[in-house]
């Protein structure tokens, strides 16, 4: 059985909580008024992400504030919930995804292994994957830089990940311009990552201008075979479309990667165990 996935795209505004917050939940009820099971929101809604030497000050606690919001909205909406956000643990900050239930409680959260540049002096890295057992499926929790990690990918879904989430800001700034970073390549990620795990994904973007920063946007919803079934490009809002492991079986006798990479797996090892 498959079910509504949605995901939301959304210019966060640096340290704006409130409006974000509204805004967010306006996403998240049109999601459900579309049939969507499940709302995967950008990563960092709540707060944006060009806070800098303020994120102790906008970071928080989970359960805090910001989860209770999204909590009591899941629980009347009985809507799954996927995102990140900046937690604070005493004096230390970290880049924070929280799986809600459609119940309200907080499943999971998961922080975010793969630091991107400046955000290695602002975040301490995550060090546990999270993969989630729900009526729905069986959910990879990622954010953003986890997707450049095929690696880490493909090893969620050999544990049992059906679906990966990715809750994202892809973004670019000064140098990276230079070198034709756009959202080209994160769209193709996401066709890629789940086409060689034959696995459905859902990318919910940041879009617009914040700060010195640009946020693509792009975000889409792909199917195991790397299909986009939907997506937005530019601007604000939301998309829905259906996300299903039926019939995945047949598609894996002709897409036999995760099949194949068993006769292989000694040599992978020999190639990766001195880097």
């Amino acid at each position: 059985m498959g079910f509504i996935v949605a995901v939301a795209q959304m210019n966060s505004m640096s340290g704006e909580v409130a409006r974000n917050l509204e805004k967010a939940e306006k996403l998240v009820r049109a999601a459900a008024s579309l049939g969507a099971k499940l709302v995967v929101l950008p990563e960092t809604f709540s707060t944006g992400f060009d806070i800098g030497q303020d994120v102790l000050n906008f970071a928080e606690p989970i359960p805090g504030k910001t989860t209770d919001h999204i909590s009591a909205l899941c629980r009347e909406l009985k809507v799954f919930f996927f995102a990140s956000l900046i937690e604070r643990e005493k004096d230390r900050c970290f880049n924070t995804g929280v799986f809600i239930g459609p119940d309200g409680q907080l499943v999971a959260k998961y922080r975010k292994v793969h630091l991107f540049h400046s955000e290695k002096q602002m975040f301490i890295e995550g060090y546990e994957p999270a993969i989630i057992e729900t009526e729905l499926g069986t959910f990879g929790l990622t954010i953003c830089m986890d997707l450049l990690f095929p690696e880490y990918i493909r090893g969620l879904v050999l544990n049992g990940a059906e679906y990966i989430l990715n809750t994202t800001n892809w973004l670019r700034w000064g140098p990276p311009d230079e070198w034709g970073w756009s959202h080209l390549q994160p769209r193709a990620l996401a066709c890629i990552r789940a086409l060689e795990n034959t696995v459905g994904l859902a990318m919910a973007c940041q879009w617009g201008q914040e700060g010195a920063f640009t946020k693509f946007g792009y975000s889409c919803i792909v199917s195991p075979s790397g299909r986009i079934l939907a997506g937005l490009e530019e601007g604000e809002g939301v998309v829905v479309h259906e996300l299903s492991m039926d019939r995945v079986e047949e598609w894996r006798k002709i897409a036999t990667y995760l099949k194949d990479r068993k006769a292989h797996v000694n040599l992978y090892r020999r190639l990766l165990e001195n880097q």
